[in-house]
């Protein structure tokens, strides 16, 4: 047991893998063969969650049917 005055010691704990990255500020490039759905199912685990990416991105994206390969797209939490 350590004493209050000395750091907590966390050499020993391993970091964890998640299907989500949830962290505010997220992006993803789009590469040949993507569709907002398709990106959509990947990150969110929805491909219904498609208008969400959509609208984080209106700025950038005119019509939700043409994305392009090297587009940087804003991705919402889940």
């Amino acid at each position: 047991m350590s004493s209050p005055d000395e750091d907590p010691d966390f050499s020993d704990v391993q970091a964890g893998a998640s299907s989500v990255d949830t962290t505010p500020g997220r992006t993803y490039t789009v590469v040949k063969g993507d569709s907002l759905s398709k990106i959509a199912k990947a990150l969110l685990g929805d491909a219904q969650k498609w208008r969400a990416i959509y609208e984080a991105n209106k700025d950038t994206i005119k019509n939700p049917d043409l994305i392009h390969p090297g587009q940087l797209l804003k991705i919402p939490a889940s």
